[in-house]
Protein backbone atom coordinates (compact mmCIF):
# COMPACT_ATOMS: atom_id res chain seq x y z
CA UNK A 1 0.00 0.00 0.00
CA UNK A 2 1.23 3.52 -0.75
CA UNK A 3 2.46 5.80 2.01
CA UNK A 4 -0.07 7.79 4.06
CA UNK A 5 -0.40 11.21 2.39
CA UNK A 6 0.84 14.27 4.22
CA UNK A 7 -1.85 15.87 6.34
CA UNK A 8 -1.86 19.36 7.81
CA UNK A 9 -3.04 19.71 11.39
CA UNK A 10 -4.87 22.66 12.93
CA UNK A 11 -5.48 22.68 16.66
CA UNK A 12 -8.06 24.91 18.26
CA UNK A 13 -10.96 25.56 20.58
CA UNK A 14 -14.72 25.42 19.99
CA UNK A 15 -17.73 26.84 21.89
CA UNK A 16 -16.43 30.11 23.27
CA UNK A 17 -18.62 32.84 24.77
CA UNK A 18 -17.66 36.52 24.89
CA UNK A 19 -19.12 39.70 26.32
CA UNK A 20 -21.65 39.56 23.48
CA UNK A 21 -23.57 37.06 25.63
CA UNK A 22 -22.46 35.61 28.97
CA UNK A 23 -18.68 35.57 28.64
CA UNK A 24 -16.33 37.93 30.44
CA UNK A 25 -13.92 39.08 27.71
CA UNK A 26 -14.15 40.50 24.20
CA UNK A 27 -13.30 38.61 21.04
CA UNK A 28 -10.05 40.51 20.66
CA UNK A 29 -8.97 39.80 24.24
CA UNK A 30 -9.59 36.07 23.79
CA UNK A 31 -7.78 36.09 20.44
CA UNK A 32 -4.71 37.57 22.11
CA UNK A 33 -4.75 34.81 24.73
CA UNK A 34 -5.19 32.10 22.07
CA UNK A 35 -2.23 33.41 20.10
CA UNK A 36 -0.15 33.36 23.28
CA UNK A 37 -0.89 29.65 23.64
CA UNK A 38 -0.19 28.86 19.97
CA UNK A 39 -3.64 27.75 18.90
CA UNK A 40 -4.48 27.63 15.19
CA UNK A 41 -8.22 28.37 15.27
CA UNK A 42 -11.10 29.56 17.45
CA UNK A 43 -14.85 29.13 16.90
CA UNK A 44 -16.93 31.67 18.86
CA UNK A 45 -20.53 30.71 19.70
CA UNK A 46 -22.32 33.34 21.75
CA UNK A 47 -25.97 32.82 22.67
CA UNK A 48 -28.34 33.92 19.90
CA UNK A 49 -26.03 36.54 18.42
CA UNK A 50 -23.32 37.00 15.81
CA UNK A 51 -22.94 40.71 16.54
CA UNK A 52 -19.21 40.53 15.86
CA UNK A 53 -19.31 38.41 12.70
CA UNK A 54 -16.76 40.86 11.32
CA UNK A 55 -14.10 39.38 13.62
CA UNK A 56 -13.88 36.39 11.28
CA UNK A 57 -10.54 36.14 9.53
CA UNK A 58 -6.86 35.58 10.16
CA UNK A 59 -5.49 37.18 13.31
CA UNK A 60 -1.77 36.79 12.98
CA UNK A 61 -1.50 32.96 12.85
CA UNK A 62 -5.01 32.31 14.19
CA UNK A 63 -8.08 31.50 12.09
CA UNK A 64 -11.27 32.83 13.74
CA UNK A 65 -14.83 31.86 12.88
CA UNK A 66 -18.06 33.16 14.40
CA UNK A 67 -21.13 30.97 14.84
CA UNK A 68 -23.66 31.07 17.62
CA UNK A 69 -25.51 28.93 20.17
CA UNK A 70 -29.24 28.41 19.70
CA UNK A 71 -31.73 27.41 22.37
CA UNK A 72 -35.50 26.97 22.36
CA UNK A 73 -38.13 29.07 24.16
CA UNK A 74 -37.53 27.13 27.40
CA UNK A 75 -33.74 27.69 27.20
CA UNK A 76 -33.27 24.00 26.42
CA UNK A 77 -31.75 21.92 23.60
CA UNK A 78 -28.65 24.04 23.02
CA UNK A 79 -27.24 23.76 19.51
CA UNK A 80 -24.10 25.22 17.94
CA UNK A 81 -24.66 26.71 14.49
CA UNK A 82 -21.53 27.31 12.41
CA UNK A 83 -21.09 28.70 8.89
CA UNK A 84 -24.29 30.75 8.79
CA UNK A 85 -24.60 34.35 7.59
CA UNK A 86 -27.32 35.39 10.01
CA UNK A 87 -29.06 34.40 13.23
CA UNK A 88 -32.29 32.45 12.89
CA UNK A 89 -35.50 33.91 14.40
CA UNK A 90 -36.15 33.49 18.12
CA UNK A 91 -38.79 31.07 19.34
CA UNK A 92 -38.06 28.15 17.03
CA UNK A 93 -38.31 24.62 18.39
CA UNK A 94 -35.29 22.30 18.34
CA UNK A 95 -36.57 20.31 15.32
CA UNK A 96 -37.12 23.59 13.45
CA UNK A 97 -33.68 25.08 14.02
CA UNK A 98 -31.84 21.80 13.45
CA UNK A 99 -33.49 21.51 10.04
CA UNK A 100 -33.05 25.19 9.19
CA UNK A 101 -29.32 25.09 9.93
CA UNK A 102 -29.02 22.07 7.63
CA UNK A 103 -31.17 23.67 4.90
CA UNK A 104 -29.06 26.84 4.94
CA UNK A 105 -25.86 24.85 4.48
CA UNK A 106 -24.57 25.39 8.00
CA UNK A 107 -22.97 22.92 10.39
CA UNK A 108 -25.04 22.05 13.46
CA UNK A 109 -23.59 20.46 16.60
CA UNK A 110 -25.53 19.28 19.65
CA UNK A 111 -24.11 20.99 22.75
CA UNK A 112 -23.54 19.11 26.03
CA UNK A 113 -25.93 16.31 24.94
CA UNK A 114 -26.15 14.31 28.17
CA UNK A 115 -25.54 16.96 30.79
CA UNK A 116 -26.51 16.03 34.35
CA UNK A 117 -26.15 17.83 37.68
CA UNK A 118 -25.76 16.54 41.22
CA UNK A 119 -25.88 20.08 42.61
CA UNK A 120 -29.44 21.51 42.51
CA UNK A 121 -28.38 25.16 42.32
CA UNK A 122 -26.95 24.66 38.82
CA UNK A 123 -29.37 23.74 36.03
CA UNK A 124 -28.53 21.02 33.52
CA UNK A 125 -29.15 21.52 29.79
CA UNK A 126 -29.27 18.07 28.16
CA UNK A 127 -30.42 17.49 24.59
CA UNK A 128 -33.87 15.91 24.35
CA UNK A 129 -34.78 16.17 20.65
CA UNK A 130 -33.06 12.94 19.59
CA UNK A 131 -35.84 12.12 17.16
CA UNK A 132 -34.41 14.79 14.84
CA UNK A 133 -31.56 12.96 13.14
CA UNK A 134 -30.22 15.58 10.72
CA UNK A 135 -27.73 17.16 13.09
CA UNK A 136 -24.12 17.20 11.86
CA UNK A 137 -22.26 16.61 15.08
CA UNK A 138 -22.14 16.06 18.82
CA UNK A 139 -20.03 17.59 21.54
CA UNK A 140 -18.36 14.38 22.70
CA UNK A 141 -16.48 16.18 25.46
CA UNK A 142 -17.55 19.52 26.97
CA UNK A 143 -15.18 20.93 29.57
CA UNK A 144 -17.70 22.98 31.52
CA UNK A 145 -20.25 20.16 31.65
CA UNK A 146 -17.68 17.57 32.70
CA UNK A 147 -16.38 19.88 35.43
CA UNK A 148 -19.83 20.61 36.86
CA UNK A 149 -20.81 16.94 36.72
CA UNK A 150 -17.75 16.02 38.80
CA UNK A 151 -18.21 18.82 41.31
CA UNK A 152 -18.68 17.71 44.91
CA UNK A 153 -19.15 19.91 47.96
CA UNK A 154 -16.14 18.57 49.82
CA UNK A 155 -13.81 19.09 46.83
CA UNK A 156 -15.33 22.29 45.47
CA UNK A 157 -12.47 24.64 46.33
CA UNK A 158 -9.86 22.28 44.86
CA UNK A 159 -11.97 21.96 41.72
CA UNK A 160 -12.08 25.75 41.35
CA UNK A 161 -8.34 26.09 41.87
CA UNK A 162 -7.42 23.19 39.54
CA UNK A 163 -10.25 22.98 36.98
CA UNK A 164 -8.36 20.81 34.48
CA UNK A 165 -7.41 18.05 36.91
CA UNK A 166 -11.00 16.84 37.32
CA UNK A 167 -11.38 15.88 33.65
CA UNK A 168 -11.26 12.09 33.39
CA UNK A 169 -12.99 10.81 30.26
CA UNK A 170 -15.98 11.83 28.16
CA UNK A 171 -19.41 10.67 29.28
CA UNK A 172 -19.89 6.95 28.48
CA UNK A 173 -23.50 7.77 27.58
CA UNK A 174 -22.41 10.35 25.02
CA UNK A 175 -19.74 8.06 23.55
CA UNK A 176 -22.37 5.32 23.19
CA UNK A 177 -24.78 7.70 21.45
CA UNK A 178 -22.02 8.83 19.07
CA UNK A 179 -20.97 5.27 18.23
CA UNK A 180 -24.57 4.25 17.62
CA UNK A 181 -25.21 7.23 15.35
CA UNK A 182 -21.98 6.58 13.42
CA UNK A 183 -23.25 3.13 12.46
CA UNK A 184 -25.95 4.84 10.38
CA UNK A 185 -24.16 7.89 8.99
CA UNK A 186 -21.20 10.17 9.50
CA UNK A 187 -21.57 12.17 12.74
CA UNK A 188 -18.85 14.67 13.61
CA UNK A 189 -17.53 14.44 17.18
CA UNK A 190 -15.86 17.50 18.71
CA UNK A 191 -14.32 18.51 22.00
CA UNK A 192 -15.40 21.90 23.30
CA UNK A 193 -14.85 24.35 26.11
CA UNK A 194 -18.18 26.10 26.72
CA UNK A 195 -15.93 28.90 27.93
CA UNK A 196 -17.45 31.81 29.86
CA UNK A 197 -14.77 32.70 32.45
CA UNK A 198 -17.47 33.83 34.86
CA UNK A 199 -16.55 35.35 38.23
CA UNK A 200 -17.89 33.94 41.51
CA UNK A 201 -17.61 35.01 45.15
CA UNK A 202 -17.02 32.63 48.03
CA UNK A 203 -17.06 34.75 51.16
CA UNK A 204 -14.03 37.03 50.90
CA UNK A 205 -12.69 35.11 47.87
CA UNK A 206 -13.39 36.24 44.33
CA UNK A 207 -12.57 33.57 41.76
CA UNK A 208 -12.84 33.43 38.00
CA UNK A 209 -14.25 30.06 37.11
CA UNK A 210 -12.17 28.71 34.25
CA UNK A 211 -10.18 31.71 33.02
CA UNK A 212 -9.87 31.60 29.24
CA UNK A 213 -6.14 30.93 29.54
CA UNK A 214 -6.91 27.76 31.52
CA UNK A 215 -9.63 26.42 29.26
CA UNK A 216 -7.59 27.04 26.12
CA UNK A 217 -5.12 24.53 27.56
CA UNK A 218 -7.67 21.77 28.13
CA UNK A 219 -10.09 20.20 25.62
CA UNK A 220 -8.96 20.82 22.06
CA UNK A 221 -10.21 19.82 18.63
CA UNK A 222 -7.69 18.90 15.91
CA UNK A 223 -8.70 19.31 12.24
CA UNK A 224 -6.72 17.57 9.48
CA UNK A 225 -6.63 19.02 5.97
CA UNK A 226 -5.06 17.68 2.78
CA UNK A 227 -3.47 21.02 1.93
CA UNK A 228 -2.29 24.00 3.99
CA UNK A 229 -4.81 26.78 4.57
CA UNK A 230 -3.99 29.90 2.49
CA UNK A 231 -3.00 32.72 4.82
CA UNK A 232 -3.65 35.34 2.12
CA UNK A 233 -7.14 34.08 1.29
CA UNK A 234 -9.46 33.90 4.28
CA UNK A 235 -12.48 32.77 2.29
CA UNK A 236 -10.50 29.96 0.70
CA UNK A 237 -9.05 28.96 4.07
CA UNK A 238 -12.50 29.01 5.70
CA UNK A 239 -13.97 26.73 3.03
CA UNK A 240 -11.12 24.23 3.19
CA UNK A 241 -11.16 24.18 6.97
CA UNK A 242 -14.93 23.71 7.25
CA UNK A 243 -14.92 21.00 4.58
CA UNK A 244 -12.50 18.87 6.60
CA UNK A 245 -14.34 19.78 9.80
CA UNK A 246 -17.74 18.74 8.48
CA UNK A 247 -16.33 15.51 7.03
CA UNK A 248 -15.00 14.60 10.49
CA UNK A 249 -11.30 14.61 9.63
CA UNK A 250 -10.99 15.40 13.29
CA UNK A 251 -9.78 14.14 16.64
CA UNK A 252 -10.16 15.43 20.20
CA UNK A 253 -7.52 15.77 22.89
CA UNK A 254 -7.13 16.91 26.47
CA UNK A 255 -3.98 19.04 26.49
CA UNK A 256 -3.77 18.61 30.28
CA UNK A 257 -2.47 15.07 29.69
CA UNK A 258 -0.12 15.84 26.82
CA UNK A 259 0.31 17.61 23.51
CA UNK A 260 -1.49 15.42 20.95
CA UNK A 261 -0.18 17.13 17.80
CA UNK A 262 0.96 14.42 15.42
CA UNK A 263 -1.58 11.75 16.36
CA UNK A 264 -2.76 9.83 13.29
CA UNK A 265 -5.37 7.11 12.75
CA UNK A 266 -5.93 5.44 9.39
CA UNK A 267 -6.58 2.07 7.78
CA UNK A 268 -5.29 0.41 4.65
CA UNK A 269 -5.67 -2.78 2.67
CA UNK A 270 -4.01 -4.12 -0.46
CA UNK A 271 -5.91 -1.64 -2.63
CA UNK A 272 -7.51 0.97 -0.38
CA UNK A 273 -6.61 3.58 2.23
CA UNK A 274 -8.76 5.79 4.43
CA UNK A 275 -7.94 8.34 7.10
CA UNK A 276 -10.04 9.43 10.07
CA UNK A 277 -13.45 10.64 8.93
CA UNK A 278 -13.37 8.48 5.82
CA UNK A 279 -14.71 5.11 4.78
CA UNK A 280 -13.89 2.04 2.71
CA UNK A 281 -15.34 -1.34 1.78
CA UNK A 282 -14.56 -4.36 3.90
CA UNK A 283 -11.65 -6.60 2.93
CA UNK A 284 -9.95 -9.12 5.25
CA UNK A 285 -6.56 -7.51 4.55
CA UNK A 286 -7.56 -4.20 6.19
CA UNK A 287 -5.27 -3.07 8.99
CA UNK A 288 -5.89 -0.09 11.28
CA UNK A 289 -2.79 1.92 12.13
CA UNK A 290 -2.23 4.43 14.91
CA UNK A 291 0.65 6.79 15.67
CA UNK A 292 0.78 8.72 18.94
CA UNK A 293 3.31 11.44 19.92
CA UNK A 294 3.68 10.02 23.45
CA UNK A 295 3.15 6.60 24.96
CA UNK A 296 -0.31 5.63 26.11
CA UNK A 297 -2.91 2.88 26.12
CA UNK A 298 -4.29 2.67 22.57
CA UNK A 299 -7.76 1.19 22.18
CA UNK A 300 -9.56 0.30 18.97
CA UNK A 301 -13.34 0.71 19.34
CA UNK A 302 -15.74 -0.90 16.88
CA UNK A 303 -19.46 -0.19 17.04
CA UNK A 304 -19.09 0.97 20.63
CA UNK A 305 -17.02 -1.99 21.87
CA UNK A 306 -13.27 -2.11 22.58
CA UNK A 307 -12.01 -4.85 20.25
CA UNK A 308 -8.23 -4.44 20.61
CA UNK A 309 -5.71 -2.70 22.84
CA UNK A 310 -1.98 -1.96 22.83
CA UNK A 311 0.57 0.03 24.82
CA UNK A 312 3.07 2.43 23.33
CA UNK A 313 3.40 5.11 20.65
CA UNK A 314 2.10 3.07 17.71
CA UNK A 315 -0.17 0.13 17.00
CA UNK A 316 -1.58 -2.00 14.21
CA UNK A 317 -4.90 -3.81 14.52
CA UNK A 318 -6.54 -6.20 12.04
CA UNK A 319 -10.10 -5.47 10.95
CA UNK A 320 -12.84 -7.21 12.94
CA UNK A 321 -15.64 -6.88 10.40
CA UNK A 322 -17.67 -3.98 9.05
CA UNK A 323 -18.76 -1.14 11.33
CA UNK A 324 -17.72 2.30 12.61
CA UNK A 325 -14.21 2.26 14.12
CA UNK A 326 -12.49 4.87 16.23
CA UNK A 327 -9.46 5.07 18.51
CA UNK A 328 -9.07 6.33 22.04
CA UNK A 329 -5.77 6.84 23.86
CA UNK A 330 -5.55 6.93 27.65
CA UNK A 331 -2.84 8.06 30.07
CA UNK A 332 -3.45 5.76 33.00
CA UNK A 333 -7.17 6.18 33.69
CA UNK A 334 -7.34 9.62 32.09
CA UNK A 335 -8.73 10.09 28.60
CA UNK A 336 -6.25 11.83 26.31
CA UNK A 337 -7.20 11.38 22.62
CA UNK A 338 -10.48 10.43 20.92
CA UNK A 339 -10.56 10.09 17.15
CA UNK A 340 -13.56 10.38 14.88
CA UNK A 341 -14.69 7.24 13.08
CA UNK A 342 -13.57 5.39 9.99
CA UNK A 343 -16.55 3.54 8.52
CA UNK A 344 -16.03 0.05 7.06
CA UNK A 345 -18.93 -0.89 4.81
CA UNK A 346 -19.89 -4.49 4.08
CA UNK A 347 -18.19 -5.86 1.00
CA UNK A 348 -20.33 -5.81 -2.12
CA UNK A 349 -19.06 -9.28 -2.89
CA UNK A 350 -20.62 -10.40 0.37
CA UNK A 351 -23.92 -8.90 -0.78
CA UNK A 352 -24.74 -10.58 -4.13
CA UNK A 353 -28.22 -9.06 -4.05
CA UNK A 354 -26.64 -5.61 -4.43
CA UNK A 355 -28.18 -4.38 -1.18
CA UNK A 356 -27.75 -0.78 -0.11
CA UNK A 357 -25.58 -1.72 2.86
CA UNK A 358 -22.50 -1.92 0.69
CA UNK A 359 -22.93 1.50 -0.89
CA UNK A 360 -21.57 4.81 0.28
CA UNK A 361 -23.98 7.64 0.76
CA UNK A 362 -22.96 11.08 -0.45
CA UNK A 363 -22.54 12.00 3.20
CA UNK A 364 -19.96 9.26 3.69
CA UNK A 365 -17.82 9.96 0.65
CA UNK A 366 -14.32 11.18 1.56
CA UNK A 367 -13.58 14.80 0.78
CA UNK A 368 -11.87 15.68 -2.49
CA UNK A 369 -8.23 16.56 -2.66
CA UNK A 370 -7.76 20.17 -1.67
CA UNK A 371 -5.32 22.24 -3.63
CA UNK A 372 -4.58 25.88 -4.27
CA UNK A 373 -2.16 27.78 -6.42
CA UNK A 374 -2.02 30.58 -3.87
CA UNK A 375 0.50 30.97 -1.09
CA UNK A 376 -0.64 28.75 1.76
CA UNK A 377 -0.22 28.80 5.49
CA UNK A 378 1.60 25.81 6.85
CA UNK A 379 0.56 24.88 10.38
CA UNK A 380 3.05 26.42 12.74
CA UNK A 381 5.29 24.27 14.84
CA UNK A 382 4.24 25.68 18.15
CA UNK A 383 6.68 26.46 20.92
CA UNK A 384 4.53 24.42 23.26
CA UNK A 385 5.45 21.22 21.40
CA UNK A 386 8.70 19.40 21.92
CA UNK A 387 7.77 16.99 19.15
CA UNK A 388 9.39 17.11 15.72
CA UNK A 389 7.28 17.67 12.61
CA UNK A 390 4.14 15.54 13.00
CA UNK A 391 4.40 12.09 11.55
CA UNK A 392 2.01 11.12 8.82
Amino acid sequence: MSKLPELFEYVGAIHIHTKDSDGSKTHKEIIRIANRYHLDFLIFTDHMTMAHKDVEGWHDRLLCLVGYEIQDAKDENHYLAIDLDEVLPDGLSAPEYVRRVRDKGGIGIIAHPDEVRDIPEVKAYPWTAWHVDVFDGIEVWNHMSAWLEGLEKNTRLRSFLHPRSILGTPSPTTLARWDEAAEKRRVLGVGSLDAHAATYRFGPLRLTLFPYKVQLQSIRTHVLTEAPLPIDDFEGARKKFLKSFKYASVFISNYRWGNARGFRFWCESKRQMSVVGGSMSFHPSIVFKVEVPEEGTIRLVRSGEVVAEAEGKSAEFPVKGDGAYRVEVLKGEKGWIYSNHIKIFPSRRAKPDGGKQGRRSNEDKPSDKQGSSQRRRRPRRSQESHNPKPKT
